[in-house]
C-alpha cells in the first residue's frame, strides 16, 4: 500500500501485469467512507442531534451508510474514469486505489473525533411540528460546526487527501490510458471538489 502513496506509477505498472481484481479497490473505497461517516459522529456526538437515540443509533447509521456511499462513489467514479478514459484504464481498479489517502484520512478522523469532538451550548432540538423553529435550529447548528476547529482542521486534511488522490488517479492513467489521463482525472477532480465545497457551504 505504501506503493500507490509513494510510487504509484511503479505501483501502476505492476499492476498492469497482474489480471484485473476489484476486490482490494471495492473495500478501500468501503472503509474510506465508513471511517469518515463514523469519525463524523464521534466527532459531533456531544451537539443534540435530530434523530432519537444518541449517538450511539447514529454510530449505526454511519457504518450503513458508509457502506452505502462507498458503493455509490466506488460506481461512479470508476465509471466517470471508465467513460474518459476507455476500456484499458482499468477504471474501477484505478480509482479504488486512489482513495487510499480517503482511507488515512478516515483513520485519522476516528480518534481525533473521539478526543476532541465539537461542544457548543446548543437548546435542545424543537418540536418538529415547529418547522421555522426546527430550521432556525437547523442554523444555528450548522454555523457552530462550521466554525468549530475540529472541522477545519479536518476540511484542510480532506482536501489534501484529495488532491493525493487525484495524483494516484493520474500516475495510473498515465500508465495505462495515458491518451486519456488528464482530462479523466480533471473531471473526477472537477465532482469531487464540486461536492467538497458544496459540503463546506452547508457547513458555513
Amino acid at each position: 500500500m505504501l506503493d500507490v502513496l509513494l510510487q504509484p506509477t511503479n505501483f501502476f505498472r505492476a499492476l498492469a501485469e497482474r489480471k484485473p481484481n476489484l476486490v482490494a479497490p471495492f473495500f478501500i473505497v468501503i472503509a474510506a467512507t465508513t471511517a469518515a461517516s463514523l469519525g463524523q459522529v464521534l466527532l459531533l456526538r456531544l451537539l443534540p442531534g435530530l434523530l432519537p437515540g444518541g449517538w450511539v443509533v447514529q454510530m449505526v447509521l454511519a457504518l450503513v451508510g458508509g457502506v452505502v456511499v462507498g458503493m455509490i462513489l466506488w460506481g461512479l467514479g470508476g465509471l466517470i474514469v471508465r467513460l474518459l478514459a476507455g476500456p484499458d484504464s482499468r477504471a474501477w481498479e484505478v480509482y479504488g486505489w486512489a482513495n487510499v489517502p480517503a482511507l488515512l484520512v478516515g483513520l485519522v478522523l476516528i480518534p481525533f473525533g473521539a478526543l476532541f469532538p465539537v461542544t457548543a451550548d446548543l437548546p435542545p432540538v424543537p418540536p418538529m411540528t415547529d418547522a421555522e423553529a426546527v430550521r432556525a435550529w437547523q442554523r444555528e447548528y450548522q454555523q457552530v460546526v462550521g466554525s468549530a476547529v475540529g472541522t477545519r482542521v479536518l476540511q484542510g486534511l480532506g482536501m489534501l487527501g484529495s488532491i493525493w488522490s487525484f495524483w494516484i488517479i493520474w500516475s495510473g492513467l498515465r500508465v495505462l490510458a495515458p491518451a486519456r489521463a488528464l482530462w479523466a482525472t480533471l473531471a473526477v477532480a472537477a465532482v469531487s471538489l464540486a461536492f467538497t465545497l458544496w459540503g463546506i457551504l452547508a457547513q458555513g
